[in-house]
């Protein structure tokens, strides 16, 4: 299958960092603190990347304590946020997308400023015309931080008919399912055996996600020259 694609919003984490260590170990440690049971990792695995109200509530906390966990995490992960080492050849297809002309967001569950600065620290504010995060609400998701995205971008002045999403997992699928545009599963990050079943397409690795979307680009362009 091949999409038009006019611009292209990115996940962050399993999709261009390999945060999974930060996260399980800042999972870790956060119920460590209040004393409650811990998961082995391959369930921890799993919490890498979705919204973290649904992490912990997936784990049976409600009310204050759910609360008071997802901001432990959060300072607990805010120690650790700028470990996460770029997935191998990513940064470069980042680098040949922009100098290709072609918008580029994230759109990531994590939370906005620490977003930003870990994008500052991989060296891509030149790269994203668009920053995109979570907010603290609750009610912040991947769907609302995708149409955030969208309408930055758009701003900006970016063609934002052919929008797609790259994604490593479930949450994506369905973030961008909720929005209301295209998404491609990566190969390299968390997704469950079948995470990805629903997306559009799926690329197993940064060569073929490289082809997918120059290829894409190259579809839109032909059919606004008709």
């Amino acid at each position: 299958m091949s999409l038009s694609i006019s611009v292209v919003l990115f996940d962050v984490d399993g999709t261009i960092v390999d945060s999974a260590p930060a996260v399980i170990g800042a999972f870790r440690e956060t119920l460590s603190d209040y004393g409650l049971p811990i998961p082995d990792n391959r369930r921890l695995r799993t919490y890498v990347g979705p919204p973290l109200w649904h992490s912990f509530g997936d784990l049976g906390y409600e009310g204050e304590q759910l609360s008071d966990l997802v901001a432990g995490y959060r300072r607990r992960y805010f120690a650790r946020y700028l470990d996460p080492e770029p997935f191998p050849g990513v940064i470069e297809l980042l680098r040949d997308l922009h100098d290709a002309g072609i918008p580029l967001a994230t759109a990531t569950s994590k939370q906005a400023p620490t977003a930003i600065s870990q994008i500052e620290h991989l060296g891509l504010s030149s790269i994203f015309g668009v920053v995109a995060g979570a907010t603290p609400d609750p009610s912040s998701s991947k769907a609302t931080v995708i149409r955030e995205a969208l309408t930055r971008l758009e701003a900006m002045g970016a063609d934002i008919s052919h929008p797609v999403l790259v994604g490593d997992s479930i949450w994506d699928v369905r973030g961008a399912q909720e929005a209301g545009i295209p998404v491609i599963g990566v190969g390299w990050g968390y997704a469950t055996e079948d995470g990805l079943d629903d997306a559009d397409a799926v690329c197993e690795t940064v060569e073929d996600l490289r082809t997918f979307i120059l290829e894409g680009v190259a579809q839109a362009k032909s059919q606004r020259g008709r």
